[in-house]
């Protein structure tokens, strides 16, 4: 059991942040193997522990809700290591990436969130809506609906080290299995 908890799990979806690809609900099976980032291209999603400036946001807003550095979120890899000129549309929030728009679905198709909270993380924290160059260390990442994800706009660069897998199948529910890249 040691060796199947460290390379592979189960993650349940917690929240609409990777919506239409993940629905809240879905179950993942997720491959935890070493080096999973060197095996990932851009528009993979991942699971990863959350960087410090993404626990601070969070434990600042209410202590009832603060993660730990053992928590998952789940996003899409869309910017890697040498990356330039990342920016976010302030009005429209989408981003582009190398002069590009960045990979992924139209973030456009999820619903709102009736208290814009997003809007307000961008305003107060928005650590990564402009970033000149992403280091050697680094990947940006988005959730697929850019209403409610609090992703690499608010809370920067997210360090490789903190990538710890990568879902291989969505296994719940049976409806929607799929095998393979999401």
């Amino acid at each position: 059991s040691l060796v199947g908890r460290n390379f592979v799990s189960f993650y349940g979806i917690p929240s609409a942040s990777m919506e239409p690809t993940l629905l809240k609900g879905d179950v993942l099976l997720v491959e935890k193997f070493p080096n999973v980032l060197d095996r990932t291209d851009r528009g993979d999603v991942i699971l990863f522990q959350p960087p410090l400036t993404l626990q601070e946001i969070i434990g600042s807003k209410n202590q009832a809700s603060a993660i730990s550095s053992n928590s998952l979120f789940v996003k899409r890899v869309v910017g890697l290591p040498g990356d330039t000129n990342i920016q976010m549309n302030a009005d429209t929030q989408d981003v582009t990436i190398n002069g590009l728009a960045a990979v992924g679905p139209d973030r456009n198709l999820c619903d709102d969130e009736p208290l814009k909270l997003i809007d307000r993380l961008l305003d107060k924290y928005g650590n990564g809506k402009e970033v000149k160059e992403l280091g050697p260390n680094d990947v940006y990442v988005l959730g697929d609906c850019k209403a409610v994800s609090v992703d690499s706009r608010v809370f920067g660069t997210l360090p490789k080290s903190n990538v710890v897998g990568k879902p291989i199948a969505r296994i719940w529910p049976l409806s929607r299995f799929t095998f393979g890249p999401l």
